[in-house]
C-alpha cells in the first residue's frame, strides 16, 4: 500500500482516507475549471450569417450611419478599386458622395477559416455627388470582393478587405 503525504510546517504527516477522498473530487473540479477557461476553438460561420453581414453593410452605408460604417472595418483595412485607400479615405468619400441605391446580385459566399470569410458578388449601385439643387450622379457596375474576419476572443466580424472590378456594361 502507498502511502501519501501532506506536508506541514512542522513536516509530514500520511493522508487519511478522508484526505484521499476529498482530493479526487478537488481533481475532477479543478480539471473541468480548465476546460472551461480554456479559449474553445472558433466555430465555422454560416454562410447565412457572412451574407447578413455584407447586405447590413451595404444597409448601413445607404442610411449614412457613418459611426455604425466606422464600426464595421478592421484599423488596417483596405479597398482596391480605380486607386488604393483606407477606411478614413472611404468614409471621406461616403461623405461626400452618398449611396442612393445599390443591388446585390450573385452573392456568393466562400468560408475561409473558422475566423474568416471571403464574398464575392455583382452590385451595382449610384452615388449623388452633388447636392439637392445640384445633383451629380455616378452609376457604377461592378463584381466585388469582401473579406471579413472575425475578431479574436470574440463573436464580432469586421471587413479586412474590400475590392471592385467595373465589367464590361461599366465601361
Amino acid at each position: 500500500m502507498q502511502l501519501l503525504y501532506a506536508k506541514k510546517c512542522s513536516g509530514s504527516v500520511p493522508l487519511t482516507n478522508r484526505d484521499r477522498a476529498n482530493i479526487v473530487p478537488m481533481r475532477l473540479l479543478l480539471t473541468i475549471l480548465a476546460f472551461l477557461a480554456a479559449p474553445s476553438p472558433a466555430q465555422t460561420p454560416a454562410p447565412v450569417e457572412i451574407v447578413n453581414l455584407e447586405q447590413h453593410l451595404w444597409t448601413t452605408m445607404a442610411e449614412g450611419d457613418f459611426a455604425t460604417v466606422r464600426d464595421l472595418f478592421t484599423k488596417d483595412f483596405i479597398q482596391v478599386d480605380d486607386k488604393i485607400q483606407a477606411v478614413d479615405s472611404l468614409l471621406v468619400n461616403l461623405k461626400h458622395c452618398k449611396l442612393e441605391s445599390y443591388e446585390l446580385h450573385d452573392l456568393q459566399v466562400r468560408i475561409l477559416s473558422p475566423d474568416s470569410a471571403l464574398t464575392a458578388y455583382h452590385v451595382v449601385n449610384t452615388f449623388n455627388c452633388g447636392t439637392d439643387d445640384a445633383p451629380h450622379v455616378k452609376n457604377y457596375d461592378s463584381n466585388s470582393i469582401t473579406v471579413w474576419v472575425r475578431q479574436p476572443n470574440t463573436a464580432k466580424w469586421l471587413v479586412q478587405a474590400h475590392t471592385e472590378t467595373p465589367t464590361a456594361l461599366s465601361k
